[in-house]
């Protein structure tokens, strides 16, 4: 049996990654979260599960030295990028701490572990139109705390493979969604208005820039992505994993018309543009795709007629 671990594994992207793990028999999963939730204990034993806060380096010692893991997800982060400006140095202290406590654990426990550090677009920040769409080479301009942290963890990555040989993949996905995203996030939060719109709210949506663009993959395409790597990406290196086509918001809110059937007026709100925003965020993941095969399967269209069905049962 390969051991697995997953940090992070009560959020929207571990419970997917869980279940997409468990396609192999050959898989023992553990998952460690800050809180145990009902989805998370419905997906792994309780034995498999470890509750704490891992920047708490004791909590993150004990974790790595009672699973003894094969592969580590790392996932573990703050990361609502909107309110990193708020929240600067909790988010800058706690998502360094997290990840240097997870891998100086996997250092001293587990040296053989392959450790997948789960990154972000969001640290290549203002990129020149020419650069797009945005390759591993494009430099980091990053715009807001959120994005600082994961360069942040991304530079321990690479600390711990040089100097220490720990088995590291840095992978940076571009944005991505699906059933179980919160409304902290653009696709679920506008479907979820579209939803009070069938139910009888006024057909108005608001939104901020309208030319924000971004480069979206369903969540079940980029769990399997991130499986995908641990099995084929070379150690040391960094792999950017998207679509590689851009969406503008408007165009977003015109695939959502067109799924429901529903005609709405679009207000741009300029209280929503939030200065530490990106404009363009689109992939070049060839190198990702030539090392594993990899293709995105499910289209935006089916990931929001997806979401959709979810809201309508919740509200």
């Amino acid at each position: 049996m390969i051991k697995i671990l997953i940090t992070g594994a009560g959020g929207f992207v571990g419970t997917h990654l869980i279940k997409e793990l468990q396609k192999n028999p050959e898989v023992e999963i553990f998952a460690a979260v800050y809180k145990s939730t009902s989805d998370i204990a419905s997906l792994v034993p309780s034995s498999h599960i470890s509750e704490g806060d891992l920047t708490d380096a004791g909590f993150a010692q004990k974790l790595i030295q009672t699973t003894k893991p094969d592969v580590i997800y790392h996932l573990a982060a703050l990361s609502v990028v909107q309110d990193s400006a708020k929240h600067a140095t909790s988010v800058i202290n706690s998502n360094t701490t997290i990840s240097y406590n997870i891998l100086e654990a996997t250092k001293l426990s587990a040296p053989k572990a392959r450790f997948i550090a789960i990154c972000s677009a969001n640290v290549y920040g203002l990129v020149d139109s020419s650069e797009i769409p945005i390759k591993e080479t494009t430099p980091f301009r990053p715009l807001n705390p959120y994005a600082v942290s994961k360069i942040a963890q991304e530079m321990l990555a690479l600390q711990y493979h040089l100097a220490h040989s720990l088995d590291v993949v840095i992978l940076r996905p571009f944005n991505h969604a699906g059933v179980g995203q919160t409304t902290d996030f653009v696709i679920p939060a506008f479907a979820k208005q579209f939803i009070e719109i069938e139910k009888g709210a006024p057909p108005v949506i608001e939104a901020g820039n309208l030319e924000t663009t971004r480069d979206f993959t369903d969540v079940s395409d980029m769990v399997r992505a991130y499986v995908l790597a641990s099995e084929k990406c070379e150690s040391g290196i960094a792999y950017n994993i998207g679509s590689g086509r851009g969406y503008t918001i408007h165009e977003i809110l015109d695939i959502f018309q067109k799924v429901t059937g529903q005609t709405v007026e679009i207000k741009e709100n300029q209280s929503l543009v939030r200065y530490s925003d990106v404009p363009v965020l689109i992939a070049d993941a060839s190198k990702f795709r030539e090392s594993t095969g990899w293709e995105p399967k499910v289209s935006l269209e089916t990931t929001i007629s997806d979401i959709l069905n979810y809201w309508r049962k919740q509200t």
